[in-house]
């Protein structure tokens, strides 16, 4: 048997998982256009697939605009603290 020492990580990694409105957005609408895609690629509609690219572009423009307006992922130094000092 071999004694093995154990440290902690010098910081938590952020609480909310990246269970944020900005994620959701942007996993929604990605996943709403893959499926516009599909049924437009199956149909055999380039009106339809590009459609859903459309939709998926935009999901990640509206994602990035709410992770700047705070509705994502702290930014900077909040995430980057130290959680085991206290």
């Amino acid at each position: 048997m071999t004694d093995e020492s154990y440290t902690l990580p010098p910081a938590a990694a952020p609480t909310n998982h990246g269970h944020t409105r900005a994620s959701w957005t942007l996993v929604t609408g990605v996943l709403l256009g893959a499926l516009v895609i599909g049924v437009g690629l199956a149909v055999g509609e380039p009106a339809v697939w590009l459609t859903g690219i459309v939709i998926t572009a935009g999901s990640l423009l509206a994602s990035w605009v709410m992770r700047l307006r705070g509705f994502g992922q702290p930014m900077g130094e909040r995430a980057r603290r130290d959680w085991y000092a206290h």
